[in-house]
């Protein structure tokens, strides 16, 4: 349930959490409260002094959370302009062709893995169009995938010649395949899952020993995210729960019986956008937004974090 505010802003005491649910320091502090273009409901947001990580609370329910996800309403699958299962393909393929991102962070994500995993049985959690499970196969794993958007699984399974299970990410699931995979990818995935379903327990769980995960986030304080503040473009609710900080993720892993092996920071930016907004005049802000962000990643400030974590 969501929490009530008073005319003034206020919110009621008995939705206040008692700790972060990144590092679980007491009492993070209300920042503000963003309302949603989806539902036009405010999600109050907090964040902690400690690790630095913001998040919504209250969570939303698994049932809002999974009536949002089987709908077409996620940022991804609102994207898709066909409806023709076949020409939903062909659009994520040129749109990858056009605007190279998913198949440059899956092919370095993939490798890096591999050289880290004790074995070759892999998960990819979230697995949207398959990219990333497409680079995992080249990397020589065996993948399984789970994904609930329905037009993404089509696209996944032209692809990669399989198509993901529609299973959601949560304790059942992770009971059921105890032990089963040496390396697990999640791409773009851990900001949106209810930490108060403790999602990192459950890749502990899914791993077998010295089992490695990868994260994909977006870098909430990166220079960007500082930049913009409260408008940061992925504070997203109900998509977007969680904000992760690099010590915020490292320590809501460390303190669920993980070791962080690697971190690093990358910048993408669609720079299309600028050509629509500005027409000919697009490369004067193209270029200072692409020294920007190339300032960003070599300060480690870049837009999304990619982590490495192996279970002990």
């Amino acid at each position: 349930m969501l929490s009530q505010q008073s005319s003034h802003g206020k919110i009621d005491r008995s939705d206040l959490p008692d700790d972060c649910l990144f590092c679980r320091h007491p009492q993070p502090e209300y920042w503000f409260s963003k309302r949603s273009k989806h539902n036009n409901r405010p999600y109050p947001l907090f964040r902690c002094s400690n690790c630095g990580g913001a998040f919504v609370f209250p969570v939303p329910s698994e049932q809002e959370l999974h009536e949002f996800y089987t709908s077409p309403q996620s940022a991804l699958e609102l994207s898709l302009r066909a409806d023709d299962p076949l020409d939903q393909y062909k659009q994520a393929v040129q749109e990858e062709v056009e605007f190279p991102n998913s198949t440059v962070d899956a092919k370095r994500m993939a490798e890096t893995l591999k050289s880290l995993a004790p074995g070759t049985r892999a998960l990819d959690v979230g697995s949207g169009y398959g990219f990333f499970s497409r680079a995992l196969l080249d990397a020589g794993f065996s993948v399984d995938a789970i994904e609930l958007g329905e037009a993404s699984r089509k696209i996944h399974a032209r692809m990669t010649g399989f198509e993901p299970k529609a299973e959601p990410f949560d304790a059942d699931f992770a009971r059921r395949n105890s032990g089963s995979y040496d390396a697990i990818l999640l791409s773009q995935v851990l900001e949106h899952l209810p930490m108060d379903a403790d999602p990192i327990g459950s890749l502990h769980v899914l791993l077998r020993k010295n089992g490695v995960c990868a994260i994909a986030i977006p870098h909430f304080r990166s220079y960007l995210s500082m930049l913009q503040g409260k408008g940061d473009m992925f504070i997203s609710p109900p998509e977007h729960l969680n904000y992760f900080t690099v010590k915020s993720l490292d320590e809501a892993f460390a303190s669920r019986g993980f070791q962080a092996m690697k971190f690093e920071t990358v910048s993408r930016f669609d720079y299309r956008k600028f050509k629509k907004r500005f027409g000919a005049l697009s490369p004067v802000p193209s270029l200072a937004l692409k020294g920007f962000l190339g300032v960003s990643s070599l300060m480690d400030k870049g837009m999304f974090i990619n982590g490495y974590f192996r279970k002990l």
